[in-house]
């Protein structure tokens, strides 16, 4: 199996400025569009019938030109970034994500749609379901990516292509830290194309949506998403962005580290419940401070939080929990059951801010 950073197929997610209606920019919009509309009721479309009928759909709404490309090509960047998923069953969905990012664009809002791109580069880890021969890294490539920028303001494409694709563990960066000399990451300089298209069909996306900038092979931030990248990684470290089970692991302690939390309002949320677990009302522990014990959580996660303009550490997104449901609604391997009983518990509070019960499930899928 592979240990460098691959790119999802041959072909770029992007190709041009949000809002060009571009060959790449097309056909990512029109997959995007095909999965909305397509969706069956419980929001996914078969794998199968999707490459029957996406060649077709791109044809007749999306002014897609007859290519004879792998139909999995099409879906495959979308499916790196996570504007979609894939499911055990081959099913395949758009994402929360997605769909914001859909809503956002129809709406022109491109500044948005770039924000909700980063947000989910933040989201892409190594292995990747859509990069298939990378199963034995375990790191996020582009919060190293976006740090490094930050911390030395410039990369040579160069070393992108032929040594940070090559960074496979913590001691890689941490003898950069050391030496503050990039030189010290390993380089690779074998002929085969295959170790540069990391670079060629995201690094150089990621340019022409003006999430990067590129001049002369120095790539640096475009100024418009500055503020963005440095509100997601100034306060985390290199060990933030490798995980050893599953990167689902380290979610929570990234969002303490980007979003500062009101303790008391894990106390208010607790006396509105009356210290009564909102699952249910049976569910006694201990006596605590006076009262039976029970743990504060955040129904939308906030991990959530880069996605959305509301704000997610509120009185009105917290439930008091006992211990079980608490770890039962992050660690069991079904939840829908849990997530229906809390949907309907914040039923209004989630109408308001129009999250559905599915866009529910899909958060929960790394809580």
């Amino acid at each position: 199996m592979s240990k460098f950073w691959q790119a999802p197929g041959n072909g770029k997610g992007f190709d041009s400025f949000l809002g060009d209606n571009s060959k790449m920019n097309n056909r990512t919009i029109g997959v995007l569009s095909y999965l909305k509309e397509k969706s069956s009721l419980d929001g996914f479309v078969d794998e199968q019938i999707f490459q029957t009928e996406i060649k077709e759909y791109l044809l007749k709404n999306f002014y897609e030109n007859p290519n004879d490309s792998l139909e999995t090509h099409f879906y495959r960047p979308a499916l790196f970034y996570g504007f979609i998923t894939i499911n055990k069953d081959k099913k395949l969905s758009l994402s929360i994500e997605g769909n914001l990012f859909l809503n956002s664009y129809h709406a022109k809002n491109y500044v948005e749609c770039k924000k909700l791109i980063i947000n989910q580069l933040d989201n892409t880890t190594y292995p990747n379901v859509a990069t298939t021969k990378v199963k034995t890294l375990k790191l996020f490539p582009f919060r190293i990516l976006f740090k490094l920028l930050l911390q030395n303001r410039t990369l040579n494409a160069d070393f992108i292509s032929t040594q940070l694709v090559h960074v496979s563990q913590l001691k890689d960066l941490l003898t950069y830290t050391q030496t503050q000399n990039l030189s010290s990451i390993q380089s690779f300089t074998m002929s085969s194309t295959k170790f540069k298209k990391f670079n060629t069909w995201v690094i150089n996306s990621l340019v022409d949506l003006e999430i990067l900038t590129l001049k002369e092979k120095v790539i640096t931030i475009h100024p418009d998403v500055l503020t963005h990248i440095q509100s997601l990684y100034t306060a985390l470290e290199f060990s933030d962005m490798f995980f050893e089970i599953t990167s689902c692991e380290i979610e929570e302690s990234i969002a303490n580290k980007r979003v500062k939390r009101d303790a008391t309002l894990i106390e208010k949320a607790k006396q509105r419940d009356k210290y009564i677990c909102a699952l249910n009302h049976e569910h006694t522990t201990f006596i605590s401070k006076g009262h039976n014990y029970v743990e504060g959580h955040h129904v939308i996660p906030m991990f959530q939080q880069k996605n959305y303009a509301f704000k997610l550490d509120d009185v009105d997104n917290i439930r008091s929990l006992c211990p079980t449901c608490h770890r039962e609604i992050h660690s069991a391997d079904n939840k829908i059951d849990i997530l229906k009983k809390l949907y309907t518990l914040q039923k209004e509070y989630m109408q308001i801010n129009h999250i559905n019960i599915n866009d529910l499930y899909r958060m929960y899928a790394c809580a």
